[in-house]
Parts: structure tokens; sequence; C-alpha cells
């Protein structure tokens, strides 16, 4: 069972899964049971697309210190029984999506996130560092297909706010792993920013990046519904939080603990959706 589980990357489908409840919140804020099956489907779905990345890239997991410990590098999983999984999970996740959707749009956009995350940025992240650009789309669908699923509209502010969120978060997310493992990664073929910017100059662009999160996350006070002043404040004070914990760790710190910022990112969006949904059910 254990094998299984870190063929799915369950702990970051649980987050992903997290965001779609979220989005779904923000355009539905009465908890129901199509709230937890939206959630579910997307979880489930997104294990299925983990399962796939990990036969997809288990070769070169096998290469690198921080994936060969992976089932499949390990040979504690065959391809076969991998394919199965992923097999399994996506027809169940979708199937599920499809069950709690009030149209079939929600599904759809599911589908197009698996293909953008295994059919074109996992091949292409092989290339060029530019495959971080679909990556980082199809990371940010989940909040959106929860937000169409509760009924909210295709297009408009909220939508556009939901996707850019994602988006934002993703990049620095991704340069804290580059950065955590900076030794493995300079040992692999894989393009990477570090073969093209110095680690000061990475670090540098933290400051653009942070900023128009923290920006986005203090935007959504302004979306017009209810919310009381406690979890406005909660959401203030954890944008201020980031900033000031990032601008601590790689600014003013002489050695920057990337592992320590990875965390508190992560922290970070999930405390904002968690103020967010909550203010949304509970005003």
């Amino acid at each position: 069972m254990k094998r299984r589980y870190g063929l799915a990357k369950v702990p970051l489908c649980l987050l992903i899964g997290c965001s779609t409840v979220f989005g779904y919140m923000l355009a539905d804020p009465l908890v129901s049971a199509k709230t937890f099956f939206a959630g579910c489907g997307i979880f489930v779905t997104a294990a299925g697309a983990a399962t796939l990345n990990s036969l997809q890239e288990y070769r070169l997991d096998g290469e690198l210190g921080r994936t060969r410990n992976r089932p499949m590098p390990q040979g504690l999983l065959t391809p076969a029984e991998a394919g199965l999984q992923a097999l399994v999970l996506l027809s169940v996740g979708l199937g599920t999506l499809f069950a709690a959707g009030p149209t079939l749009l929600p599904t759809l956009v599911a589908v197009c996130a698996v293909f953008l995350y295994n059919g074109v940025y996992t091949p292409l992240k092989k290339k060029t560092v530019l495959a971080i650009i679909p990556g980082a789309i199809c990371g940010a669908l989940p909040p959106y297909i929860g937000w169409l699923g509760g009924g909210g509209t295709a297009v408009g502010f909220t939508a556009a706010l939901l996707i850019v969120l994602f988006v934002l978060w993703q990049v620095p997310h991704f340069w804290l792993v580059l950065l955590t493992f900076k030794d493995d990664y300079a040992g692999s073929e894989l393009p990477n920013f570090l073969k093209q910017f110095r680690e000061d100059s990475l670090k540098r662009f933290f400051a653009t990046w942070i900023g128009s999160l923290v920006t986005v996350m203090l935007m959504f006070l302004t979306l017009p519904f209810p919310l009381g002043w406690s979890f406005r404040a909660i959401i203030i004070g954890n944008a201020c939080l980031l900033v000031g914990t990032f601008l601590y760790g790689l600014a003013l710190r002489k050695i920057s603990d990337y592992r320590l910022l990875f965390i508190v990112l992560n922290l970070a969006l999930f405390f904002h959706m968690a103020a967010l949904a909550a203010g949304r059910a509970l005003t």
C-alpha cells in the first residue's frame, strides 16, 4: 500500500483536492456532498496523473537523489502495475467529477489539465525550462474546476483571479525545489534555471513573484461577497507574514533555508484558502 501511495504522490494531490474545494466554496459557500465529491474527484484524478507521471519518469527519477527512492526506481512496482493504477485512478476521478458536476465543463477542464501535465509538461521539461509554463497552467486549473463545479461562470474576474493566484504560487514553489536540491540538479541533464542564472540572480527573481502573489492574495478581499473582518485580518496578516519571511530568508540571512521557505510558501497558500473558504461558509 505504501508503494502505491508513493507512486501517486498523495500529499501533493491532497493539496490539489483542497484547492478544488476552495474554488467550489467561492462559488457556493453551502458545504454539501457535491463539495466533497468535487474535491475527491480532483484528488483521485490528480493521483492518477501523478501515477502516470511516475511511470513516464521512473528512469529519470532513478538518476536524481531527490527521487531515486520512489517506488518505481527501486523496482517495487512494475510499469504494468503503475499503468493499471493510473488508468483506474483517472477513470474513477473523472467519473466522480462528472457525476458531481452541474455540467460537463468541469470534467472537460480536468481532462485538459491531465493532458497538459502528462502530455505536454512531462515530456517538455526534459527539453526546455519553458516547460514551467504548461506546468503552471495545469496546476492552476483545479481551483477553477472547483469554481465551475460550484456554479461559477466560466469567464469572469473571480475565475481569472483563481487561475492567476495558482500560477504565481507555482513558479516560486518550483524554484524553491530547484534551490533546495541544487547540487542534485547541477549534475542532471535536465534543463533548469540554475544552468542559466546564478543562484543570487534567481533569488532576486523572488521579489517580483512573491510581490505579485501577495498582491493577488489581497485582491481576493475586493470580491463582491460578505467576509467578516476577522477573516480579512487573517488574510492580510498571512500575506504580510509571507512577504516578511521571504525578505528575511532571502535578503537578510547569509545562508538561505530554502526548505523552510518552501514550507512557508505552501502554508501561506493553505491558510489563504482556508480563511477565504471558512469566511464564505460562516459569514
